[in-house]
C-alpha cells in the first residue's frame, strides 16, 4: 500500500468522515478491513494503519523492549492503550470520538495525508503549522537527498 497526498474532507455533526476512495481501494486490494487509529496528542492528528502494517511496527516495537523491565512494559502499556481498531461502515466513513475530534482540532473541515504505509488525518490549519516552509523543507530534502532530487 503507497498512501499519498492531500485531501480535504467533512466531518459531519456524528465526527464521520468519508474515507478517501483512493485510500479505500487501496485497502479493500489488501483485503485490509480494520485499521489501527492512533492519536498523536503532540501534533495533534489521528494516524491510520492498515491492520497488517500495525502489527509489524508492533512487532518491531516489541522487539526493542524488554518486557520484564518495569519501565519498558508500562512504556508498551501505554503506548497500546492509546490506540483502537477502527472499522469503516459499509459507506466508506470512519467515526470519530467527540473528544478524538476535540484533540484533533477536527469540527467540520478535516485534511486526510497520506504518508506511505499508513494515513494521517489533520485539521489543516494544524498541519501548515506542522509542516516545513519551502526554504526550510528544500534545505532539508537536500541534505537527506543530496543530487538524488533535482
Amino acid at each position: 500500500m503507497n498512501f499519498l497526498g492531500n485531501i480535504d474532507v467533512k466531518a459531519d455533526n456524528k465526527g464521520r468522515i468519508f474515507v478517501p476512495a483512493q485510500y479505500r481501494k487501496q485497502l479493500e486490494k489488501a483485503n485490509e478491513t480494520s485499521l489501527v487509529m492512533r492519536i498523536n496528542r503532540v501534533l495533534r492528528c489521528a494516524e491510520f494503519f492498515p491492520m497488517s502494517v500495525w502489527e509489524e511496527l508492533d512487532k518491531e516495537f516489541k522487539s526493542k523492549l524488554n518486557m520484564w523491565d518495569a519501565k519498558d512494559k508500562m512504556l508498551y502499556r501505554q503506548f497500546i492503550s492509546q490506540v483502537e481498531v477502527i472499522d469503516m461502515d459499509a459507506n466508506g466513513r470512519i467515526l470519530l470520538k467527540k473528544e478524538h475530534c476535540e484533540t484533533i482540532g477536527i469540527s467540520t473541515d478535516a485534511r486526510f495525508v497520506g504518508v506511505s504505509d499508513h494515513f494521517e488525518l489533520w485539521n489543516g490549519e494544524f498541519l501548515n503549522q506542522a509542516l516545513y516552509g519551502p526554504e526550510d523543507f528544500e534545505k532539508l530534502m537536500q541534505e537527506k537527498m543530496g543530487n538524488a532530487i533535482n
